[in-house]
């Protein structure tokens, strides 16, 4: 397993010793484009990991309308990590916005490795800290910062977004309209 060390143990921050115990959980899956890996109401189950693909989080606010809260890409996790800890229904939908090769960690073997040692307790701190300081992160933009500098954070953080995410999703995300997302682009092009 020297090989898919090589590709994915710096990812999952997992040393060499604990690799391919880490790795014989994962289950390798494929999720079609506009499939869903959660939909509101329902358990969270698995932490993901993607290899191939694209994927957005978003709620349904109580207009009915989508908004987008992340978009995930290539060699990043993903999950609901709250509906995971408190082990409560979801109030997110997590889609694929293309076809999507993805690992799975089932929450009870995360679970497990965490009773198991010292080491696997540390890994889910460091996780979760993670999670934590992303989502407030993005709190943060929202709260803070006008709809322009979200914009161009997110050009500099994730240029890859503008390429691969349709217009209606940035501008969700960044908690604009299409239309004020266009007048945005224009004024930072001009």
């Amino acid at each position: 397993m020297s090989d898919t060390y090589d590709t994915y143990g710096e990812l999952f921050q997992v040393d060499r010793d604990h690799f391919d115990e880490f790795y014989a959980l994962l289950k390798n899956t494929m999720l079609l484009k506009s499939d869903f890996f959660l939909k509101q109401g329902e358990k969270c189950r698995y932490l993901g990991f993607i290899k191939k693909g694209t994927i957005r989080c978003f709620y349904i606010n109580d207009q009915g309308r989508e908004i987008n809260f992340g978009f995930y890409f290539e060699d990043e996790f993903f999950t609901d990590y709250e509906s995971i800890l408190c082990d409560t229904v979801s109030n997110m939908n997590i889609q694929a916005l293309e076809n999507c090769e993805i690992l799975l960690l089932n929450k009870d073997h995360l679970q497990a490795l965490y009773k198991k040692e010292a080491y696997w307790q540390k890994f889910g701190r460091i996780m979760s800290e993670k999670i934590y300081l992303d989502a407030k992160k993005r709190i943060d933009d929202l709260l803070c910062l006008s709809p322009e500098n979200r914009y161009l954070n997110l050009l500099k953080k994730q240029p890859l977004l503008f390429q691969k995410i349709a217009q209606k999703h940035i501008a969700s995300y960044l908690g604009v309209t299409e239309q004020s997302l266009s007048r945005i682009r224009s004024r930072i092009v001009n």
